[in-house]
């Protein structure tokens, strides 16, 4: 057990931690919430083996768009790989910023953090991974340092949301009685703070652990034509990222702004000879601000078609490059899955109260401290972020009713959510980048544990001063 961590891959750690959590529901008796300020002691509700296969064979239907979004993902990256010019625009990146490359590095965590805490993508802005991977790669910098760059750049904007009205904030906004511009000016001050921190560590890490080669293969894509133009290749990754995350900011919700809105009903309206073309052939368009996964999924299959196009992939190289790509997402979308049956085990088997009810009793008022260590436990269990503000926020609000204070517990409940996706083995960003990138998960605490000690302390520091103030 001594190296287990070190010599085993991602899946183990995640069936592992599977079997740990199933154990307890052998241990631990149920408590459920009642909606009063009170949990209702039950029977132990364990879990059998052909209980956990009944919760794998419902993910598909109910989590399906998960894996499916990653294996397509994978899939465009494959195509774009059929194309020199995916490679030579990385190589010229690369050349614009030799001798400073720690400037790429921070523009690109500043980006990525940015556009998480305004939009509440999370899983969503795995798109830009592996682009991400490959170009710190030939800069020279190591997989875990890509790793901090990418996965730490979401999670330090999921820790300090902003603007975000994704759906788990919508929900701990009516269950607090809060609006999204509620204490938007601490929140701000928390993500610039939180931010400093992540780029501090990652210059850090990646000063001492420059590598000289970078591996190569799916992550690193070679080029049979150095005079292949980059452009088409360029203006389409440009065009695809801005959508996707123009589509991801809540112009309605957050900023009342009902122009994409407006202009996407008149285009599902349009018809020629009072037939609806539009929402015939494509279906209903959904308006910017609105977008789910499977939106974004259709849509990067659209753009690996217009990759293809513009890069003069050939049909047949096209669906060879479309297949490889979703073959090497396979292993991060099977880890999703697995890690996807705790939200079916910490909705049907009850030991989840069990756990918190001691935690949050510590103390008879509202204290940032248990709050911040239950929220971390219920974002490990329940996995997906709106389950866990739909399902188990109710039961503080219930237990601390002074309301003053719920400005203070959504964002501790928020930021809870970006520290776990930092470290725990159910953070479907991070299980999914680990296992993309083969980088072990005893290696990446040994890398990482720094970075979350410095945010945790940051916010119960934080948290503190917002009640005292």
């Amino acid at each position: 057990m001594k190296n287990f961590f070190k010599k085993n891959s991602v899946f183990k750690v995640i069936c592992l931690t599977i079997l740990v959590v199933c154990l307890l529901t052998w241990i631990l008796v149920t408590k459920e919430f009642n909606g009063a300020a009170e949990l209702v002691k039950g029977e132990r509700a364990q879990v059998g083996l052909s209980t956990f296969l009944n919760y794998l064979t419902a993910i598909p239907q109910n989590f399906g768009y998960v894996p499916i979004y990653i294996l397509v993902v994978g899939g465009f990256y494959g195509v774009l790989y059929k194309t020199n010019g995916y490679r030579n625009l990385l190589e010229k990146t690369a050349e614009k910023y030799s001798g400073s490359e720690w400037i790429y590095l921070v523009i690109e965590m500043i980006l990525v953090s940015v556009i998480a805490s305004v939009t509440g993508f999370d899983l969503g802005l795995v798109v830009l991974f592996p682009l991400i991977f490959a170009q710190l790669l030939l800069m020279g910098y190591s997989k875990i340092t890509a790793v901090m760059a990418t996965v730490g750049s979401v999670a330090v904007g999921i820790f300090a949301s902003t603007y975000s009205y994704a759906e788990n904030i919508q929900i701990a906004y009516e269950t607090l009685s809060l609006t999204p511009h509620s204490n938007i000016f601490a929140k701000i001050i928390l993500f610039i703070l939180a931010l400093a921190l992540l780029v501090l560590n990652v210059l850090l890490y990646a000063r001492k652990h420059k590598i000289s080669s970078p591996r190569k293969g799916y992550i690193y894509p070679e080029s049979t034509d150095k005079k292949a133009k980059s452009w088409p290749v360029t203006l389409t990754l440009v065009f695809t990222f801005v959508v996707i995350v123009l589509a991801s900011i809540p112009w309605v919700g957050t900023f009342n702004i009902n122009l994409f809105s407006d202009i996407f009903e008149k285009i599902n309206e349009y018809e020629i000879g009072k037939f609806p073309i539009i929402s015939k052939l494509f279906g209903s368009l959904t308006a910017w601000g609105q977008w789910s996964y499977t939106n974004v999924t259709v849509f990067l299959i659209v753009m690996s078609f217009v990759v293809a196009f513009l890069g003069k992939v050939k049909f047949d190289d096209f669906i060879e490059g479309f297949a490889a790509g979703a073959q090497k997402a396979l292993r991060p979308a099977i880890c999703t899955v697995f890690a996807l049956s705790l939200v079916y085990i910490s909705f049907y088997h009850g030991i989840l109260y069990t756990i918190l009810d001691p935690i949050l009793g510590i103390t008879k008022d509202f204290n940032v401290i248990t709050m911040s260590i239950a929220s971390m436990i219920i974002h490990f269990m329940y996995v997906v972020p709106n389950y866990a503000a739909y399902y188990v926020l109710g039961y503080p609000v219930a237990l601390f009713t002074n309301t003053q204070v719920y400005g203070v517990m959504e964002i501790v409940f928020q930021a809870a959510y970006g520290l776990t996706m930092l470290f725990v083995p159910t953070s479907l960003v991070l299980v999914s980048t680990l296992s993309y990138s083969k980088v072990s998960y005893g290696k990446w605490l040994k890398a990482i544990w720094k970075l979350l000690l410095e945010l945790f302390v940051l916010l119960i520091v934080f948290g503190l001063i917002l009640l005292a103030i």
